[in-house]
């Protein structure tokens, strides 16, 4: 072969070579692979490996190239779908769960990334309906246990929370996280003991805290925060020094304040007060990091309030122990209200009182362990099954002029199951307390079953809400008043802005969802939350701050039930005299009442509202003009 011509063929050749590497390339990202060029599943393959790699929009890019030309491929549908939800693109991932993919069985991230979209549109309940659902169809992923963690804790179901929480602290690489969180948790669970072993543990993991939502000193004053609650003043002083150690921080001048209380050093906690810069004047309802001391101690120097109180449904609305025995019991047993055959029976056994309901002749036993009310007016009981299960019983005993009896016990639901409708309905225990404690004791967790490690504590002694349920604990108080201090280190309810103060009785004081109960207030169903309702009325809104619940209730004592003592609080504003609230002069412009200036304001505007579930009627706080005479 002449030169010439050997050049020309090497050249044509080596052209045609690079067409066909062109159109290799072309086939192979279109995906089009035969005679051994790339297949669909390779390409899917890639795909998801760029998905795990944080790659969103290439995973995106090649999936959708595989659903173009395969549009019932179930694997390149679900990554577009799980893409756009990663990068955002809610209405198109649910659009395609919803259409394409309609049918298909869900795997666990598909659970994920559309309970992400769940959350992002603020609809957390069902967000977290679905992490769980991931949760239970594979091994849970970090990333998803710290969503569940958080959005648990979110919507208060902290047991739930803290223990995502501690298993994202096993996962490896996760642990010092894990534990910070689950420290976080642990404090909103008000557990002391819990919250120092999870935050030390994450601390030592990780000083810098990092991957964690907050800077490392806000869980070095955590943490200090519940040493302090432990009555450990000594150890709380080393994680508020690290933190002033980087700059100013006034929370940390005033939990050190405290820590220098319990050591008994006033003149450095006075000194750590004033470098605090007013921590305490901004954050006036802030209960005190320290230990109980229980009402006892608070006798002494408060004898007349705490006579006063003694004596008031405060302190009188819970019954333990020996007290049980007390309460008016069945002389036979009681017809179960919704089937009759089935009876319940209260009777009393050495020193405490057991329930015995028979159902279809066999006998369910439990140990009546709290009581709920006020004797002369409504108590329900609660006992313990031997399955570990607090059961309210069936049928509650009331007192009203006209007798007294039992009757269904309110708040008592029907449920799918008979037998355990039957048996009581179940009540809700976190961390070991159960629910209803919340609001009627000093100190819930004192009632923790088992035992907390640290003690029962000097608040389990209360025979009901005592002084710390809303003044906080009282070491740092006694502290203080011994050291002399200006600071007393105590929560004073009138002290505190207007919302703080009615917040401290809407805790306890709403029965239902705060939401649904502002877009219905008028529901009389919503009469017993008396906090909430009235915070929504004109009288409230339009008082600016001179309105609150201590306006009519003094809380250590017992109402005057005669009207005209609270009628006399509504004239003081709609006969034109200024309400006062700390001295300073409020300007509300009223106006009165052109039915009757004078007298008959509860009638009218705060009428009594039937309950036939606690056979008696309450007080409507939610204050208006009535719309009929059907309202009143």
């Amino acid at each position: 072969m002449a030169e010439s011509s050997r050049k020309t063929w090497v050249r044509a050749a080596a052209g045609a070579s690079l067409l066909v590497c062109a159109f290799a390339a072309v086939y192979a990202a279109r995906g089009w692979m035969p005679g051994g060029l790339r297949s669909t599943s390779s390409r899917i393959a890639e795909a998801q490996g760029a998905y795990e790699q944080g790659n969103y929009e290439r995973a995106s890019e090649l999936a959708r190239s595989v659903a173009r030309d395969h549009r019932d491929n179930v694997d390149a549908l679900r990554l577009v779908a799980r893409t756009a939800a990663r990068l955002g693109r809610d209405s198109t991932s649910s659009s395609i769960y919803s259409d394409r993919l309609k049918g298909k069985p869900l795997e666990a991230e598909d659970y994920f990334v559309v309970g992400l979209g769940m959350a992002r549109a603020g609809r957390f309940d069902s967000a977290l309906e679905l992490f769980m659902k991931a949760e239970a169809a594979g091994p849970p992923t970090a990333e998803l246990l710290e969503h569940v963690a958080r959005l648990s804790a979110r919507q208060h179901r902290l047991d739930q929370a803290s223990a995502a929480a501690r298993r994202l602290a096993a996962q490896p690489g996760w642990e010092a996280r894990g534990f910070l969180l689950d420290g976080e948790i642990r404090s909103l669970l008000d557990d002391p003991p819990g919250t120092v072993e999870a935050l030390r543990r994450g601390l030592k993991l990780d000083p810098e805290a990092r991957g964690a939502t907050f800077a490392p000193s806000h869980f070095e004053k955590l943490l200090a925060r519940g040493l302090l609650r432990l009555g450990r003043p000594a150890e709380a002083v080393e994680p508020l020094q690290r933190v002033l150690g980087a700059g100013a921080d006034p929370e940390a001048d005033w939990l050190l304040s405290r820590a220098y209380l319990g050591l008994g050093k006033f003149a450095e906690a006075a000194s750590a007060i004033a470098s605090a810069a007013g921590y305490r004047a901004s954050h006036p309802a802030e209960l005190e990091p320290s230990p109980y001391v229980g009402e006892a101690r608070c006798t002494s120097c408060h004898a007349a309030i705490a006579r006063n109180h003694a004596g008031s449904r405060h302190a009188r609305t819970f019954q333990r122990g020996k007290d049980l025995l007390a309460l008016e019991l069945p002389a036979q047993p009681l017809p179960d209200p919704d089937e009759p055959r089935v009876t319940h029976a209260v009777i009393r056994k050495g020193d405490a009182l057991e329930l015995e309901s028979k159902i279809d002749g066999k006998v369910y036993d439990a140990v009546v362990r709290y009581a709920f009310g006020l004797p002369d007016h409504y108590v329900s009981m609660i006992a313990e099954s031997k399955d570990g299960v607090y059961r309210a019983l069936r049928l509650s005993h009331y007192h009203r002029p006209d007798g007294s009896g039992w009757g269904r016990t309110a708040g008592d639901l029907p449920g799918e199951d008979r037998l355990e409708n039957l048996r009581g309905e179940p009540i809700d225990v976190r961390d070991g307390v159960v629910r209803c404690l919340y609001c009627h004791t000093t100190d819930p967790r004192a009632f923790r079953e088992p035992p907390p490690p640290e003690g029962r504590g000097a608040a389990f002694e209360d025979r009901g809400i005592g002084c710390e349920r809303c003044h906080g604990p009282g070491a740092n108080h006694l502290a203080a008043v011994k050291g002399g201090l200006e600071d007393r280190a105590i929560v004073t309810a009138r002290a505190t802005l207007p919302d703080v103060a009615n917040d401290q009785c809407i805790q306890c004081h709403i029965t239902g969802v705060r939401k649904e109960i502002e877009a219905n207030p008028e529901d009389p169903k919503y009469v017993r939350s008396t906090g909430v309702t009235m915070s929504l009325s004109r009288c409230y809104l339009e008082s600016k701050g001179a309105l609150t619940c201590l306006t009519c209730h003094d809380p250590h004592r017992d109402d005057d039930h005669a009207p005209a003592g609270h009628e006399a609080k509504c004239l003081g504003c709609h006969l034109g005299s200024s309400a006062r609230q700390k001295g300073a002069e409020l300007e509300v412009r009223a106006r009165q009442c052109k039915v009757n200036p004078k007298s008959g304001c509860l009638d009218c505007h705060m009428p009594k509202v039937p309950v036939p579930v606690l056979r008696t009627s309450l007080t409507d706080h939610y204050i208006r003009i009535r719309k009929s005479k059907t309202e009143r």
